[in-house]
């Protein structure tokens, strides 16, 4: 426990020396938007989810194995939310940087879902347009190829997240260079067998599709 009680000070932004005071500075030039029933809208979503539990003892943000590259950390998204900063939330990095792996969630001593609060900020960002960094792409490339396919299929989601050309990452040389970089990694797998050559394909891929249309047109974010 104490072993997390360092971490969760350490991951504080304000405590830790890799984030300095040009980013803070940066963060406080952008206008605040204020949302005060933003919590609500994730409640609805999750099912039940009370903030004002909350009182920030930074154990989220100390049991997060991704906090080192995270911009703010578990905690401060979860106040965010509750202050109604919804916006700054969405627009975080660092809620593509959660892994889902809910140690935050069960080691909170206040019970709150924060692994799913994550999880539904992804969702909105996605369906606002908000998710526009690389990990969002990421996200989204691995989504349509579940969609399309059913299931996993990995060289197709190296191809399109690295020479997507229509989402303006990963073009040109930058592109190619980062796609050189998973070769090694990729021969591995083939020897292993891990890394199939040719997609597999669930018998009716269309249904998938239907489901996640439902989930997109639920979080508001139309038919696609």
């Amino acid at each position: 426990m104490a072993d997390i009680e360092q971490r969760a000070t350490a991951s504080r932004p304000e405590d830790r020396t890799t984030i300095g005071s040009a980013n803070r500075a940066a963060r406080m030039s952008h206008p605040l938007v204020v949302m005060p029933n933003a919590h609500k809208e994730i409640a609805a979503q999750i099912g039940e989810l009370d903030l004002s539990y909350c009182f920030q003892c930074g154990v989220c943000s100390g049991s997060c194995p991704t906090v080192d590259r995270m911009e703010y950390g578990p905690r401060r998204i979860m106040h965010m939310v509750r202050l109604g900063l919804i916006d700054q939330a969405l627009q975080s990095k660092d809620i593509w940087m959660c892994v889902s792996c809910f140690s935050c969630t069960a080691r909170c001593p206040q019970g709150i879902q924060i692994a799913d609060v994550m999880s539904v900020l992804r969702n909105l960002s996605f369906a606002r347009g908000m998710a526009k960094d690389q990990e969002a792409t990421f996200s989204r490339t691995f989504v349509e190829v579940i969609q399309r396919h059913g299931r996993m299929y990995e060289a197709e989601v190296m191809l399109r997240y690295y020479l997507g050309a229509r989402r303006g990452v990963g073009q040109g040389l930058a592109g190619i260079a980062g796609l050189m970089k998973q070769a090694g990694l990729a021969m591995n797998m083939l020897k292993k067998r891990k890394l199939a050559l040719r997609p597999e394909r669930i018998e009716q891929p269309n249904e998938l599709k239907k489901i996640v249309r439902a989930g997109l047109r639920a979080n508001g974010g139309g038919s696609k």
